[in-house]
């Protein structure tokens, strides 16, 4: 058990950069850090915000049974999709694994200090979702002290499914590709498409034929959105019961559950843990190099391979900036299967969707810039490329450049559905075109300048 303490607590002590605050020497370092923090619970802020507000626009309208399902759901998967993208990365992390393993150290000791990391983590995302959705249920509804006492102890116990499904896919995807060469590819294929699946079974979900913003059409609508939501994912059924929507037998069924689900994983994880990290971490090195053909390329061409090199490396760098780009795709596709007229004719404003969808296709295109990482990327080896005969512009231009190659196809491809799907004019075409290349350049010129500003080039892993 103290193994597992002391463990947990070297995981947990660079939590949002804490450590860094509270005992580095480096003002730089410590002001970053303070600044991404604020940043950090500006964002945390504005979700509560969110969360609270539709809580409330739901019981206003009568729908009040939607908004303990609601928070459960939306509390499960932002804790599957935080902790997907690290899980695998966490568990079989390589920065100090040769240390540990010389050690006497019990590997479910290990393991389970690093679990403790994703739960924190993931509870945090859960408090920030559900606690909002929670106070205002209590104060509109009233559902009683026992409800409430319950509600809040669910909040404990909801993230447990998510990070526990996360770190399962990790092990499976980890595991598999330890046998690849191309490690950091496979892993980020299978992690967008399951990305994909999940959001391509949302904008496939059936959506009413008549949309309207009255008070019966806002119930049915809730009733077949909490159908659906417990058909997506059942564990919403079993929680929601701490909120006296239902028997409190399911509240008890999800926990014993989550506790069952947890326990078979870290024992997966356990037993499968040295085999992985040893596959992980090892080559072999075959000693018949033989030199071929030698290839002459533009100083221009150099760094863009450089830097597309270095991004399909990293299978966390790929998996967390592609998925903008995949969602900008899977949001053109969408169009097919909306009828926008109906959406927006009971708008109190007129939206013209011609004018308005191109941005939005822009906006969530960028919404996980590339670029905006590419300098702290560099690392401990920004030195090389200091050390370059090449001009500063010239490798910033570089970067901007490969940034650019790289949104090009799920611009081009979301561009054509758009187009199709919304059949527009010659003057609303040109708009279509011209305004998320605009608003594409400026956010990776926008990206790189932040980056300059506010670079991280100590780390131990590409998670960080």
């Amino acid at each position: 058990m103290w193994q597992i303490k002391i463990l947990s607590k070297l995981e947990l002590v660079n939590f949002c950069n804490l450590n860094v605050i509270a005992h580095s020497k480096d003002k730089k370092a410590k002001r970053t850090s303070i600044t991404v923090g604020f940043i950090i619970g500006f964002v945390a802020l504005m979700i509560m915000s969110y969360v609270g507000g539709l809580s409330y626009g739901f019981i206003t309208l009568g729908a009040e049974e939607i908004v303990p399902a609601y928070i459960v759901f939306l509390s499960s998967l932002f804790t599957l999709l935080f902790c997907a993208f690290k899980a695998g990365k966490i568990i079989f992390k390589d920065s100090c694994y040769d240390i540990l393993s010389s050690m006497p150290i019990k590997k479910s000791a290990l393991v389970i200090s690093r679990f403790i990391r994703l739960y924190v983590e993931g509870l945090v995302v859960a408090c920030v979702i559900m606690l909002p959705g929670i106070a205002v249920y209590t104060f509109m509804v009233k559902p009683g002290i026992l409800a409430v006492i319950l509600g809040i102890i669910s909040v404990i116990f909801v993230p447990i499914i998510p990070v526990a499904l996360s770190v399962l896919l990790g092990v499976i995807i980890t595991g598999i590709s330890s046998r690849m060469k191309n490690k950091a590819l496979f892993e980020s294929l299978c992690v967008v498409l399951i990305i994909v699946v999940m959001l391509g079974g949302g904008v496939l979900m059936p959506a009413g034929e008549n949309m309207s913003f009255d008070m019966q059409a806002m119930e049915s609508m809730a009733n077949e959105l909490l159908g659906m939501i417990n058909k997506i994912y059942p564990p919403t059924a079993w929680f929601v019961g701490a909120y006296g929507v239902d028997s409190s037998m399911g509240f008890l069924i999800g926990i014993i559950v989550s506790v069952a689900l947890l326990g078979i994983v870290v024992l997966l994880t356990v037993t499968n843990f040295e085999n992985i990290n040893r596959r992980l971490h090892t080559s072999i090195a075959k000693h018949d190099y033989k030199l071929g053909k030698l290839e002459k390329k533009s100083m221009m061409k150099a760094i863009i391979y450089r830097e597309a090199k270095g991004y399909f490396s990293s299978g966390t760098y790929v998996m967390n900036t592609i998925i903008g780009s995949v969602m900008a795709v899977v949001f053109s596709i969408s169009l097919f299967f909306i009828d926008l007229e109906s959406v927006f004719k009971n708008f109190p404003i007129d939206i013209n969707v011609n004018a308005v969808f191109p941005m939005l296709f822009a906006g969530i295109l960028t919404i996980s810039n590339p670029i905006a990482v590419s300098v702290s990327m560099e690392g401990k080896e920004f030195w090389i490329i200091k050390s370059l005969p090449v001009m500063d512009r010239d490798i910033l231009k570089g970067k901007l450049m490969f940034s650019a190659i790289l949104l090009a196809p799920f611009y081009v491809v979301g561009e054509l559905i758009m187009i199709i799907a919304l059949k527009p004019s010659i003057s609303y075409l040109v708009w279509m075109i011209v305004m998320p290349i605009a608003i594409i350049s400026c956010t990776l010129v926008m990206g790189l300048a932040v980056n300059l500003k506010f670079p991280k080039l100590n780390w131990n892993s590409d998670v960080e």
